[in-house]
This record gives structure tokens, C-alpha cells and sequence, in this order.
């Protein structure tokens, strides 16, 4: 068993791996306000609570990690090793006061692990993009009195990943605390063609910015027994501001000749302090209530640049989850013990300004999870619709309505265990 797990870790790592290096290298579908700041920024729960949004912070389980809060990895079932990898997919819609386009794409991007080593320790890590870039202008100027033009094509690709260390220690009865570390790196491209028409480049520059640092982030979660019958867990993260080192790379081509080529140092990337809250009610081992709420000192990262500016940026969620089957060690063949079902709304204040509108995000998240009748492997959806753009109905952004869909599985077994033969 713990061999046939250990092939599968190596399996799904490669292809996600493999994954994540692709992205980076082909064009993206065109979604606009990744072109701004550092790119989207990756917000979805991943795996087994991608159906809770952002109301993740509270919430410990014995049977899969919580990576939204490592504290909650002390909660595992000892002995257990449980990996996992998941996809998502978006198709959207941008409109705007005289346009409409689509765009789509879909992608595995995330791995995980975790181990529960004693009663009281337990660690995880994995990888899993932190922002992403995919965006495409067109602009045509003519000139000779409109008899000759040229046709320029800007491409934005790349974004940031995460790979990631948690570790959550149990003290006493009612209290964990966790330390995150994690090393962010990534490239953002920036490639602008002029030709005669977008087939023919007449000449193309390629301007990409790498970042990189290491990133300590801190969790706790205290828990415990209201009555006989609910039982809570409040939930906190904070992480504080560090700086992404960087650095430029810039090459221009005219056909087959290089005009330029060269590396700058360029400034520092703030990433901001990060607060996080939610506190988490059970019903007799089953049903949960969860409220969350994340805020992020963006305002203080840059000034503005043109009509765009970074400012703080808030993030609410409020979710429900029913898990009727706690006891996993059971062989449960009615796959009604075997759910785990969850919703959730989330309201996003972004930090991007444009024109003195700052983006927000508003959708509804849903999720099933199953699992197999020995409780080895989980199979997980969950789906999230909402909108993005400026406040109100008269804003002058665009408008982005979507559909989010994310995969997961989850492999789990038992490791380090002397089996004894009679």
C-alpha cells in the first residue's frame, strides 16, 4: 500500500510540475485584469474545500489538510499521509459599455501532502501558482493617410508560484499553532510584436520580470465543546509584508536579428501584511457554520501607475458544511456516510483601483466530495459563479461574469504502521 501511494505521489507531482512549467510558456487566454499589478491572484481553497470559497480559516478536519491555516494540520489522524492534486477550469465572459468577448482555459495547478507524525505534530507542503498572467491587446495606427498600417500585438503570460512548508503543533487540549514557509518565484512576460499585420513582425520585444524571496507566515486555531452538543474552532493567520526581490530581462528582435539583449535590477515587489479571521460552529459532529474575513495592507506596496493604483483589499465568506460520517476508520458501503457537502458566498474587495473604482469580486461557491468505501481516495468537485468588475450598474470597467470549476482528488493511507501477522 505504501508503496502503491508513494508511485502516485511521484506520478501526480510530475504532472503537475510539467503543468506549471507550460503555462508559463505558451499564450494565455485573454482575461485584462490579469495585466495589472502582479497578475490575478489565486484566493480559491483548493482540494476538498474548494466549495467553502474564502471560509476556510476555521476549519480542522482528522481526515485532509487545510493549507488556508497549517495550525489545523495537528487535527490529522496520526499516522496518516494524504495526497493531493487538483485542477481548475474558468470560462468567462467580459463586457463592457460596447463589446463582448469570451475566454477559457483549464489547467492543473496544485499539489499537496501532509503527514500526521504523532498525537501532536502535524506537516505538509506543496506547490500552487499565486498569481497569474494571461492577456492579449491588439491595436492597429495607420499612417500615410490611412493608406498603410501597422498592426501591434501586446502579450502578458507567466504569474507567480508558491512552494510551501506547514507545520501545526497541538498544545494542550484546546490550542494549535502554526508556522508557514514558503519560497515564491515566478516570471511575468511581457512580449510586444509590430508588423504589417499580425502575421508579419516586423519587430518584437520581450520583457520579462523575475521575482523570488522566502515568505514566513503564522496560524493558530483554539477549539473545544460548547454543551454536548456543538463544538466551535477559532480560527487566525497573520502574515507579515517581505519583499520580492527582482530583476528584468529585455531583448529585442528585428526578423532574425537581436538589436538588444540585457539584465537590469529592477525594484522590489512589496507583498503585503495579511490578516486573516473566521471562527467555525458544529452541530453534533456534522453540520458547520463558518464565517471568515481576510484583510490586506496592498496600499502601502506602490503608488499608482497611470489610472491604477493598489489599495487595501478586504475579503468575506460565509459557508455552511455537512460531513455526516466523522468515523473514517469505518468500512462504510452507503456512499451517504461517505459526502462531504459544502457552500459557501464570497465577497472580494480587490486591490486594484482603476479610475477610482476598486475591483470587486461577488460569487457563490459549491462543493461534493466522495469518498470510496474504505475511505482510501476522494474524488471532489466544486464550482464557483460570480462576477468581477467596478461597483454598482454604472461602472466604467469591464465586466467579467465566470464560472470556476475545480477538480481534485485525494489519496489517503496509512504509513509507518508494523503489521502484525497471525
Amino acid at each position: 500500500m505504501m508503496i502503491r501511494s508513494i508511485i502516485g505521489i511521484l506520478f501526480i507531482a510530475g504532472i503537475c510540475c510539467l503543468n506549471i512549467s507550460s503555462l508559463h510558456a505558451q499564450v494565455r487566454p485573454n482575461f485584462p485584469y490579469s495585466a495589472l499589478g502582479i497578475g490575478e491572484l489565486n484566493y480559491n481553497a483548493e482540494g476538498m474545500l474548494s466549495g467553502l470559497g474564502n471560509a476556510t480559516t476555521a476549519v480542522r478536519s482528522d481526515q485532509y489538510p487545510n493549507n488556508a491555516n497549517v495550525a489545523s494540520l495537528s487535527g490529522l489522524q496520526r499516522q496518516l499521509a494524504v495526497l493531493e492534486a487538483s485542477a481548475t477550469g474558468i470560462s468567462a465572459t467580459f463586457k463592457d459599455n460596447n463589446t463582448s468577448a469570451n475566454a477559457s482555459y483549464f489547467s492543473i495547478d496544485r499539489f499537496d501532502m501532509a503527514f500526521k507524525f504523532n498525537n501532536w505534530w502535524g506537516s505538509g507542503f506543496g506547490l500552487k501558482p499565486l498569481s497569474t498572467v494571461r492577456y492579449q491587446i491588439l491595436q492597429n495606427q495607420t499612417y500615410n493617410g490611412g493608406t498603410q498600417s501597422i498592426s501591434t500585438t501586446i502579450q502578458g503570460t507567466g504569474g507567480l508560484n508558491e512552494v510551501y512548508w506547514g507545520n501545526g503543533w497541538q498544545i494542550g487540549h484546546h490550542l494549535s499553532a502554526g508556522i508557514r514557509l514558503s519560497y515564491i518565484f515566478g516570471n511575468i512576460t511581457r512580449s510586444e510584436i509590430a508588423g504589417y499585420d499580425v502575421n508579419t513582425a516586423l519587430l518584437s520585444s520581450n520583457e520579462q520580470d523575475y521575482y523570488q524571496n522566502v515568505h514566513l507566515s503564522y496560524a493558530a486555531q483554539v477549539f473545544g465543546k460548547l454543551g454536548s452538543q456543538w463544538d466551535y474552532v477559532l480560527a487566525g493567520t497573520y502574515a507579515p509584508h517581505q519583499y520580492l526581490h527582482g530583476q528584468r530581462q529585455v531583448t529585442v528582435i528585428s526578423g532574425i536579428d537581436t538589436l538588444s539583449f540585457g539584465k537590469t535590477a529592477i525594484a522590489d515587489f512589496r507583498l503585503p501584511d495579511q490578516y486573516r479571521g473566521g471562527i467555525a460552529l458544529t452541530y453534533q459532529h456534522a453540520l458547520s457554520f463558518i464565517l471568515d474575513y481576510a484583510y490586506e495592507d496592498w496600499g502601502s506596496s506602490a503608488t499608482s501607475v497611470n489610472a491604477v493604483q493598489m489599495v487595501n483589499s478586504s475579503r468575506y465568506g460565509a459557508g455552511i458544511k455537512y460531513e455526516p460520517e466523522q468515523n473514517y476508520s469505518i468500512y462504510a458501503r452507503d456512499w451517504l456516510h461517505r459526502i462531504v457537502a459544502m457552500g459557501a458566498f464570497n465577497y472580494t474587495k480587490s486591490y486594484l483601483q482603476i479610475n477610482n473604482q476598486q475591483l470587486r469580486d461577488i460569487n457563490v461557491s459549491l462543493g461534493l466530495g466522495i469518498y470510496n468505501a474504505p475511505h482510501t481516495m476522494n474524488l471532489n468537485l466544486g464550482v464557483e459563479i460570480g462576477q468581477q468588475g467596478g461597483p454598482g450598474t454604472t461602472t466604467t470597467l469591464i465586466t467579467e461574469n465566470y464560472v470556476r470549476l475545480h477538480v481534485g482528488l485525494i489519496l489517503r493511507d496509512i504509513w509507518f504502521v508494523k503489521r502484525k501477522f497471525y
